[in-house]
């Protein structure tokens, strides 16, 4: 059974690689699978690579296709001219399509000297980070023998290389699935992950106003709205009414890349330093000054300033995170791990693939993860909204505890004031009733003897003492508290011993088995004795009796029983009188029974009563 323990802990341990192992898989998959899956090329259409590179600034010569044009330091060309020629052995048959799988510039096409394809015919998406793919018709049937092709690139004053890629010529059926994959991938789903990019940072935005004090929706606010600045340069920043402004865009990049350590830093729960926040403010003003320079050589040197510090600030946030992930423990850092190793890979593997063209395709991957990246930070902020919800429910509900107890104390503390008060205005007006009895009524009957004892009328001094003893019986049980019932029952007996010793009567009384009773009140406690006085006045009158023996002792059942016996004539009960009666009311209402039997030689009265008397003021 102990073993148990130690194979759960060995099952998660062993699970938990195996997730981690499963994700660097998966993740190494995603990265290495656009480099590993090649596009199909069209079928039964002609290849045209080669082509005669005019520059508008000087002499050109022959050239392979794929080919680029990379900035120089020197005069660089605003537009150059791909001359094509093809030869057609046979008349076609059909109209002809000319396909250009990837071109990241603005084109124009004129075919045996014809213009059929204009500038303004380009896509709306021309930006360092984008490329198209063009397939348009021909505007006439080819002839037999030799056909020019002439492909004009707009390569503009940009310091990123301008990149055409292999021409296809053929048939609408042999060129279109070729091109509607490239232009599903290349323009169709960059436009998408730019669509859902521009969603999930506008509802960042809006979640800043929510919690504007959590240092990690202020930084990704800052970086969401600069990276929409950005977004608009990469993408479109080639368009002729985006050309002056994309260079002031650019010099963002680099501010982008430090706020990305900011948000990556916030996210593992260190709070970002002060002088990141500087760098990101000072990054773009010491590259400001470049767009106004406006020179290639300053354009060449502020492409690759801009491109190294995005690098390695993208990394540094990857690193940032991966450190959060495995040393931390962090769960955001966990779940961001995969597309921050893929946004930090993409943006290492773009730069390499711009530095090497045109060996590699012009297909910049890091528009991609970008989308995926929001996606599972907007899955952090709900986790942390949840856990947030969650700890809020936690709180709510103790507090709900807390202020249900609170209420309970107060109704307790209520109720024992209400008591208290109770119990101190009764108090009160018992001390007040007993001095006015002790001092009034008492007072006239000590007179009322006096006057009989000097009249020597027996008959009322008699009532006039009776009168007296059952007045002091009634004040005494007013001064009693709880638990005080065998000084009750001793007070009784030390004022009946006088009484019946007059009357020759004798007096045993053991109390001393009697427990312990609590619920004590001047009330019941009045009502005790009122039984005891009459059932030895019963004893007296009715014997008569020459002993009387009252016994106090324990009952089964938290009971306690008082017996009174006497030697007198065996009980008969008078239906005329009420004696038997109230002493049988009094003991029901202290929840008690009352029995009076004969026994050898006299009666006995039997007193059953609980150990915990009601609240009873009789």
């Amino acid at each position: 059974m102990r073993s148990l323990p130690k194979r759960a802990g060995a099952a998660r341990i062993w699970l938990s690689r195996f997730g981690w192992a499963a994700l660097a898989i998966g993740t190494l998959m995603v990265a290495a699978a656009p480099d590993l899956v090649e596009l199909p090329e069209p079928e039964a259409a002609k290849v045209l690579s080669r082509a005669t590179y005019q520059p508008d600034t000087g002499e050109g010569g022959e050239v392979s296709l794929p080919h680029a044009i990379y900035p120089r330091t020197s005069e660089h060309p605003s537009s150059v001219r791909y001359l094509i020629g093809f030869d057609l052995p046979n008349a076609p048959d059909k109209n002809l399509f000319l396909f250009i799988p990837s071109i990241n510039r603005r084109i124009a096409l004129v075919f045996n000297g014809d213009a059929f394809f204009g500038f303004e015919s380009s896509e709306l998406w021309t930006g360092p980070l984008v490329s198209a793919s063009v397939m348009v018709r021909l505007p006439r049937l080819g002839i037999v023998g030799r056909n020019q092709l002439t492909v004009v690139v707009d390569t503009g004053p940009f310091a990123a290389p301008a990149y055409l890629s292999r021409i296809y010529l053929g048939t609408e059926a042999a060129l279109a699935p070729s091109y509607k994959l490239r232009n599903f991938l290349n323009n169709q789903l960059k436009t998408m992950a730019l669509a859902a990019q521009l969603l999930l940072g506008f509802g960042l935005i809006v979640a800043y106003f929510f919690r504007p004090k959590d240092p990690l929706f202020s930084w990704l606010a800052t970086f969401t709205v600069v990276g929409f600045v950005v977004t608009i340069g990469l993408f479109m920043g080639w368009q002729p009414a985006l050309q002056r402004i994309q260079p002031f865009t650019s010099v963002l990049i680099p501010s982008m890349g430090f706020l990305y350590v900011g948000v990556a830093l916030a996210l593992i729960n260190r709070p970002p330093p002060n002088a990141l926040r500087l760098v990101a403010i000072a990054a773009p003003c010491v590259l400001l000054p470049f767009p106004f320079i406006d020179i290639m050589f300053t354009r060449v040197i502020w492409a690759t300033s801009v491109v190294a510090v995005s690098i390695a600030t993208f990394v540094a946030a990857a690193c940032i995170i991966a450190w959060g992930a495995f040393w931390k423990g962090n769960i955001d850092a966990r779940l961001m791990l995969a597309p921050s190793f893929l946004l930090g890979w993409f943006a290492v593997r773009d730069a390499y693939v711009t530095a090497n063209l045109p060996e590699h395709t012009f297909n910049l991957l890091f528009p991609y993860p970008r989308p995926l990246w929001l996606a599972f930070l907007t899955a952090v902020l709900m986790r942390r909204m949840g856990v947030s919800l969650n700890q809020f429910d936690r709180a709510n509900e103790t507090l709900a505890m807390k202020l249900a107890e609170r209420e309970e104390e107060l109704a307790i503390l209520s109720r024992q004031e209400r008591i208290e008060a109770a119990r101190v205005t009764r108090e009160q007006e018992r001390q007040r009733l007993t001095h006015d009895l002790h001092d009034g009524l008492s007072g006239h009957l000590v007179s009322i003897i006096a006057l009989s004892e000097r009249a020597g009328d027996k008959s009322t001094e008699q009532a006039a003492r009776e009168a007296l003893n059952d007045l002091r019986l009634v004040i005494y049980s007013l001064d009693l508290g709880d638990r005080e019932l065998p000084l009750a029952l001793a007070n009784f007996r030390e004022r009946l011993i006088p009484q019946l010793h007059r009357l020759g009567v004798a007096l045993d009384w053991s109390i001393v088995q009697l427990p312990e009773v609590s619920g004590v009140t001047p009330g019941n406690a009045l009502a005790i004795l009122r039984i005891l006085q009459e059932a030895i006045t019963n004893a007296v009158k009715h014997g008569p009796a020459h002993k009387i023996a009252v016994r106090g002792t324990a009952a089964a059942d938290g009971m306690f029983v008082i017996t009174v016996e006497n030697d007198g004539h065996p009980f008969v009960e008078l239906h005329r009188g009420y004696g038997m009666a109230n002493m049988r009311r009094r003991a029901g209402q202290l929840h008690g029974s009352l029995k009076v039997e004969a026994c050898r030689g006299g009666t006995r009265v039997t007193l059953l009563l609980p150990s915990c008397l009601p609240d009873f003021e009789g």
